[in-house]
């Protein structure tokens, strides 16, 4: 089976970048999901295509890495590949590639195959994967072990949301990105001012909807001149359920 990796050219906008003029990794996110979903369409099994049979791929998790992050109006290639489809999961990984051809990013990242009727995960055919083609080497060697919780009674930060309509995506849900958003939200001043994030591990747990009342949580562990962890929470208000967990690891500029 012949690998056939997918590369995208994005150009960094005003609107995506940080008062340092650099891309934000909200930004870097959304490049990552729009390669996928670019890559889904060019092998004929797009976002229509799959809703068409009551099917959508769901994201697990993400493990983002990056060395620096590219700056407005650079320009650079996403470059994404599945490296494994098992029963219902496909690992799909990326590289984030400036324009000298150095890797300046990486992550990878597990999504479930999912029936929107049944609300069940549904067996990945055989066909998926002839038509992507898979390579197993991983841009991050993760087994995606679960991610350590805070719990729902600890916090060093909190802070309350309610999920907006800008926040939902093509299956009615909360895009991803916007969980990173509330996390990093809550990330201590100094530690977000004095420092970016050098990778972030997220496990999405729980869908939420439109309406809903969310509390983002952040204990900071550690923190020294070189390097801080956080542990993110993000619950839902009205039942105490943990809808996403992460761990972001911050380092000096």
């Amino acid at each position: 089976m012949q690998s056939q990796k997918y590369r995208m050219e994005f150009v960094v906008h005003y609107h995506e970048v940080n008062p340092e003029e650099q891309a934000t990794p909200l930004t870097l996110l959304y490049y990552l999901e729009d390669a996928a979903i670019a890559h889904s369409e060019s092998v004929g099994y797009g976002l229509a295509q799959v809703k068409d049979e009551g099917l959508a791929w769901i994201l697990n998790r993400w493990h983002l890495q990056m060395d620096r992050y590219p700056i407005l109006g650079e320009k650079v290639t996403i470059e994404t590949w599945p490296s494994s489809f098992e029963r219902f999961y496909g690992r799909r990984e990326f590289l984030i590639w400036n324009m000298n051809q150095e890797i300046i990013g990486r992550a990878t990242s597990l999504w479930i195959f999912y029936n929107i009727v049944t609300k069940r995960p549904s067996r990945i055919r055989s066909e998926f994967g002839e038509a992507y083609g898979l390579d197993p080497v991983r841009a991050i060697d993760d087994p995606f072990a679960p991610l350590q919780a805070i719990g729902t009674g600890a916090g060093e930060a909190e802070q309350g949301f309610s999920v907006r309509r800008s926040d939902i995506d093509t299956n009615g849900h909360v895009n991803n990105a916007s969980y990173l958003q509330w996390m990093i939200e809550v990330v201590p001043e100094d530690t977000y001012q004095n420092s970016k994030l050098a990778s972030l591990e997220i496990q999405y747990k729980k869908e939420t909807t439109y309406g809903s009342s969310i509390c983002s949580k952040c204990l900071r562990e550690g923190p020294d001149r070189q390097q801080s962890v956080c542990r993110h929470v993000i619950l839902a208000e009205d039942s105490g359920q943990e809808l996403a967990i992460a761990k972001t690891v911050w380092v000096g500029r």
